[in-house]
């Protein structure tokens, strides 16, 4: 997707003469976003057997330290009962 934009963009320029410099964030690849505004489509996602949500299942995430240890504590908990 991204090749057929570049190429979009260089034949665009052929047209129009002017070159478009790609903006940094344009590039980016990581958003920041509160777990609330997630959650709940991950949760359906997950209830539902999504096929996508394997498809990112080896991707890193960043979680605040205070979440994981909450997260560990209650997976301890789970497994205990």
């Amino acid at each position: 997707m991204v090749r057929r934009i570049l190429d979009f963009q260089a034949a665009q320029s052929k047209a129009t003469g002017q070159a478009r410099v790609l903006d940094h964030l344009e590039q980016e690849t990581h958003i920041t976003v509160k777990l609330g505004e997630i959650l709940p489509a991950l949760t359906d996602a997950l209830l539902t057997q999504r096929a996508w949500v394997q498809d990112f299942e080896d991707d890193r995430i960043e979680v605040s330290t205070d979440l994981f240890e909450v997260i560990q504590a209650y997976e301890r908990m789970r497994n205990a009962a």
